[in-house]
């Protein structure tokens, strides 16, 4: 099975074409993995965080 690749993607906050969606190969994310956690969320509750 294949899947079609979406002709636009959300990056930096907008809707721009696949192909120019471009990461600088410096890019903290790239190095450190630090996007992997974007979007983890924590909710307190009386069982704790």
């Amino acid at each position: 099975m294949t899947t079609k690749k979406a002709d636009f993607i959300w990056f930096n906050g907008a809707m721009v074409p696949w192909a120019e969606a471009k990461v600088h190969v410096m890019s903290h994310a790239l190095h450190y993995g630090s996007s992997v956690f974007e979007g983890v969320r924590c909710y307190d509750s009386h069982k704790g965080p």
